[in-house]
């Protein structure tokens, strides 16, 4: 009897020292970019454009030439856990790293995937805390 009570003491107490968990994600329209330098210029540029044509053109080009990328809502629904981390921080921008799963079915209940692994800069204020409802 006194084994069991002392392995719940011991469970009960583990739990209050095991790491929290952080469930935070990107916003949808978020900009990664590959320093803070080039994220506070894309978002500068992106400000100063007014059409649509115009900002398109200009996040392929910037995607083109590996500086940023633009993650849509398409993309930050396929971020999988642990969701997206932050590595560093510099000032309200942060470097955060994050895994996304693609699909491409082959054949009939076959299908290829391929993870790839995303980091870069963003604002910190891009990064929102996931909600769950009910476990």
């Amino acid at each position: 009897m006194n084994m069991a009570a002392l392995i719940v003491v011991l469970g009960v107490g583990m739990l209050g020292f095991s790491p929290a968990v952080e469930r935070t994600t990107l916003k949808n329209g978020s900009w990664l970019c590959v320093s803070p330098e080039a994220y506070d210029q894309a978002v500068a540029e992106v400000k100063k454009k007014r059409r649509g044509e115009e900002r398109e053109a200009f996040k392929k080009q910037l995607l083109q030439d590996k500086l940023c990328m633009y993650a849509d809502d398409e993309l930050v629904e396929d971020i999988m856990a642990p969701w997206v981390q932050v590595i560093e921080r510099q000032g309200d921008k942060v470097k955060v790293s994050f895994m996304v799963e693609f699909y491409k079915r082959v054949e009939y209940l076959h299908r290829r995937f391929s993870r790839i692994n995303y980091t870069g800069w963003t604002s910190a204020d891009n990064l929102t805390e996931l909600a769950f409802v009910g476990r």
